[in-house]
């Protein structure tokens, strides 16, 4: 049996399970960084789903400190009534409330788009500076904080503190990590060269600790989320952190420690195989549960120095089994989730029920996908759930007025809308032209060469299991006609087609597609019926064709990647990922072959030509296509012009992420 949902208590709390919610900065306050109703519904959706604490994010304890626009703050005693909504939601709810305290340091200016005046953060009034200068995140010309700068903020975040406790919340977490100022002041990196008291690495966070307690009482519980490993070449490890940091830690009474590995930091990673910052953000490729090994390694430290204080791991924990190996393997007291917590909150709950087939695990693609994301602007959101951060204007309300909707075709779209509009109350019903539903995110998840990617198929398996247990009404290997939807009466025609292959006008092409030379990567990568694309393969369209690429190189074919671009541009959905492709296509030897136009095909060869005109016939069992897509919507015009209501829907409408169609069949099924 695992421990996972086995209470434990600690510093005078009870957990009535082994799952907090990280804290996570979700960009929601107003510009003041007053907590908003926005805020509060967030996180009394996450207490709801079976959390025993939730975690309030990264609460800024002084304005010049911000990294976000909208990030929340507790400046003065005006700040703490507006807490109060969001303590009760979460409390209401049958969870603890913590909140994590925060001062940027080296962090603002990070993700600007503008220039940036020296030692100034893209956020006005804000400041980039840190215990030196040595090593900078946000502002390359980031300043020093002065000592009385320092002793200051000791009193802002116990003061803070203090705020958070009128509020109501039941323990107070510490943004001690990721490059945070209290951070870079453990560094040994970072904090080089002062003369005065801080030049002791621990000591800023232990005044602010000690403060709290005079203010708070020291029954108070603190958790500091605290870097235990920087992972950077001259950072300090896990090693010195027991020896130096966990034993003032102890005798501070800190009720537990929530453990990050990286930093944020620009010095080079330890490791070869994982960057220092993967093990704070995991990147998409990051092995799941990327911190194991180092809590595992951190319980026998702190066992043998006769330190006892519980912990947290977390980091890409991205299924149940990831949180029970946690606890249960790693040793770690609670496992802490983020990214989880936001594609499906009733996660808890669905494990403890014995309904883990419902959760809607994370496709790592992108919490904050539609919004941007927390350093651009945007406020923090999940690109699977479209509820999260409008919790309540999308709770589900039963119509009274039910419409007929036919629904063509069964993608992520698609079947995100078929399951609103059926638990609203309207009839529905779904054609899929193909044998299974799925659509493009079925396949772009066939990969299992590629570290991660069957990751991709989570979505489409969740609104699969969803369609079922809804029972909503499927009719596979059916090609809608304009005829056959007029027929059904529908009051409502949700195109959600989604998009085809581009296919070049060049001479041979034609016959080339007959003939099985020509393909495309939809062909290549279909869960059933999969065309092979033979031993050596030509790919055109680096941009949508660099993982297959790499898929077919790791499989043991030869593969050329040619490109019609002057450089390489990763198709948009690709997004972060394009960073380590880059470096993974180099490591297989492939190069991108820019500024390839091509020119003909013909019977097992394709004809190229450079930009200087000089042309080269290239021969191989086959030529594989990754040109982009184009909008699948022919049936719109007709269905419009029969009058009837038409809404078009995810790449049916424009060629996007598989975000876009979930959101927008979302909004719409709301407001039929």
């Amino acid at each position: 049996m695992s421990k996972i949902f086995e209470p434990f208590e600690v510093g005078g709390l009870r957990f009535k399970n082994r799952i907090v919610h990280a804290p996570t900065t979700l960009n929601m306050s107003d510009p003041h960084g007053y907590a908003t109703r926005r805020l509060a519904a967030a996180y009394g959706t996450l207490a709801r789903g079976g959390y025993a604490a939730v975690t309030v994010g990264a609460t800024c304890v002084r304005r010049d400190g911000l990294i976000n626009e909208r990030m929340l703050g507790l400046y003065d005693e005006d700040y703490v009534i507006e807490f109060r909504d969001t303590v009760t939601e979460i409390k209401n709810n049958d969870a603890l409330a913590g909140i994590q305290l925060f001062y940027g340091g080296l962090i603002p200016g990070l993700g600007t788009t503008i220039p940036l005046p020296s030692a100034k953060g893209w956020i006005p009034d804000t400041v980039a500076w840190g215990p030196s200068n040595k090593y900078v995140i946000g502002n390359p010309n980031s300043d020093v904080v002065p000592t009385e700068v320092y002793e200051q903020l000791v009193e802002d975040f116990a003061q803070a503190g203090r705020r958070a406790r009128e509020a109501g919340f039941d323990y107070l977490s510490y943004h001690f990590c990721h490059g945070s100022l209290p951070h870079t002041n453990l560094s040994l990196l970072a904090n080089q060269g002062r003369t005065d008291k801080y030049a002791d690495h621990f000591l800023f966070c232990e005044e602010i600790l000690q403060r709290t307690q005079e203010l708070c009482g020291r029954d108070f519980p603190l958790i500091p989320r605290i870097c235990v490993d920087e992972n950077l070449e001259g950072g300090f490890d896990t090693e010195y952190f027991v020896q130096n940091f966990a034993p003032r830690l102890q005798a501070l009474g800190v009720a537990a420690l929530d453990c990050t590995f990286g930093s944020m930091l620009g010095a080079k990673s330890r490791r070869s195989d994982i960057a220092s910052n993967e093990f704070i953000g995991p990147d998409f490729y990051t092995p799941a549960a990327v911190n194991l090994d180092n809590i595992k390694h951190l319980k026998r430290l702190l066992r043998e120095q006769n330190i006892d204080i519980p912990i947290m791991g977390s980091a890409n924990l991205i299924t149940p089994d990831h949180l029970r190996t946690m606890v249960d393997e790693a040793g770690a007291d609670f496992a802490a989730v983020c990214r989880l917590s936001l594609d499906d909150p009733d996660f808890p709950t669905k494990m403890q029920t014995g309904r883990e087939h419902e959760i809607r695990l994370s496709t790592h693609t992108g919490a904050s996908l539609l919004q941007g994301n927390i350093f651009g602007k945007g406020w923090a959101g999940s690109a699977q759930n479209p509820s999260f951060g409008r919790d309540d204007e999308y709770r589900i309300v039963p119509t009274n007025r039910p419409r007929k909707v036919v629904i063509v075709g069964g993608g992520s779209g698609g079947m995100e809308y078929a399951i609103t509009a059926k638990l609203i109350g309207h009839e529905v019903v779904v054609l899929e032209k193909s044998a299974t539903l799925g659509g493009a995110m079925d396949w772009a998840g066939n990969y299992p060469n590629i570290e991660n990617m069957r990751m991709l198929r989570h979505q489409p398996d969740y609104h699969r299991t969803m369609m079922t247990g809804y029972e909503v009404p499927v009719r596979l290997g059916v090609e809608a006609t304009a005829e056959l939807i007029q027929a059904e009466r529908p009051d409502v025609v949700v195109v959600a087609t989604g998009a085809e292959a581009i296919l070049p006008d060049v001479p041979g092409l034609d016959d080339a597609r007959d003939s099985g030379f020509a393909l495309t990567i939809d062909e290549v990568l279909a869960r059933e019926n999969a065309k092979d694309p033979g031993s050596s393969v030509v790919i055109w369209g680096a941009g949508e064709g660099a993982e297959l690429a790499l898929e077919l190189a790791r499989s043991g074919r030869t593969v050329r990647l040619l490109d019609p671009g002057p450089v390489f541009r990763p198709a948009n959905y690709i997004g972060s990922r394009a960073r380590v492709i880059v470096g993974a296509l180099a490591r297989e030897g492939i190069e991108v072959e820019t500024g390839s136009a091509l020119e003909s095909v013909s019977a097992g060869k394709a004809v190229f030509r450079a930009a200087d005109g000089v042309t080269q016939v290239v021969a191989a069992d086959s030529l594989v296509i990754c040109g982009g897509r184009r909008p699948r919507n022919a049936l719109v015009e007709p269905l419009r012009k029969a009058g009837l209501v038409v809404q078009v829907i995810g790449d049916a409408r424009k060629p996007r992420s598989y975000a876009n169609a979930i959101h927008e069949a979302a909004y719409l099924a709301r407001y039929l």
